[in-house]
């Protein structure tokens, strides 16, 4: 039997006697705690690793690639390629709110994809 370095087996509560709607509440509560645990420790993880960071002289959002709290984004400034060609010639990149012409279209019935780009 497999047991953890910091609890025996014979720590764990004795859980044979409960009812099926008490394993499940305690499996509920345990998995909740579990999350805890898991935000605590990454909490404290962080803050030794911008600490660490701190010491050496290094700005810890920009050794994780980070400002204000937010990853950057990779394809700022990186100019995007149509994905749809609309019957005259409109176009739409995929991103932010979808186009009347498109919408108009999707609205009649045609399908979305026949104005896909080949290779987008």
């Amino acid at each position: 039997m497999v047991t953890s370095s910091r609890r025996q087996s014979s720590q764990l509560p004795k859980i044979d006697h409960l009812s099926a709607d008490d394993l499940k509440a305690l499996i509920a509560q345990a998995e909740r705690q579990l999350v805890v645990r898991r935000d605590e420790t990454k909490t404290k993880l962080l803050a030794d690793m911008r600490l660490a960071a701190e010491k050496v002289g290094i700005d810890f959002d920009e050794l994780v690639g980070q400002k204000n709290g937010k990853a950057k984004r990779r394809d700022v400034g990186v100019k995007l390629k149509p994905k749809y060609v609309g019957p005259n010639g409109e176009t739409y990149k995929g991103k932010g709110p979808v186009p009347k012409w498109l919408k108009a279209l999707e609205r009649k019935g045609v399908d979305r994809e026949k104005f896909r780009v080949k290779g987008a």
